[in-house]
């Protein structure tokens, strides 16, 4: 995956404040934003093509972010997908199919986490 300043991060959240902070985030890193309110919205970005990496909320009304990453799975199988979630219960349903990251979060763990999808 390309880094910051050539990679787009497809994000997909909820709240509109909290993409709003996220996407200032990836902005920060270098990376090119697309945004999706919802994992049908998601799904239609992928079709787009040119996302280098998605990072989702898990809880979203209708399709949750779990749910819309092991699809993300099935038709790009190498895109990495990393899920953020402010609820521990939301995170132990991952069961370690996907990386999470917490929130709230810095810069420098969204960044830590983006990093070590690359490897």
């Amino acid at each position: 995956m390309a880094s910051g300043g050539s990679a787009t991060v497809l994000l997909v959240e909820d709240n509109p404040e909290v993409a709003s902070v996220s996407a200032n985030l990836l902005d920060q890193l270098g990376y090119t934003v697309r945004r999706a309110s919802d994992a049908e919205s998601a799904l239609c970005e992928i079709e787009r093509d040119g996302i280098d990496l998605v990072l989702s909320d898990i809880i979203m009304p209708g399709m949750d972010g779990l749910k819309l990453a092991r699809r993300l799975k099935e038709i790009r199988p190498h895109l990495p997908i990393l899920l953020t979630t402010g609820y521990s219960d939301a995170a132990a349903n991952v069961r370690g199919d996907f990386p999470i990251l917490r929130k709230p979060y810095e810069i420098h763990q969204l960044s830590q986490a983006i990093a070590k999808l690359a490897r």
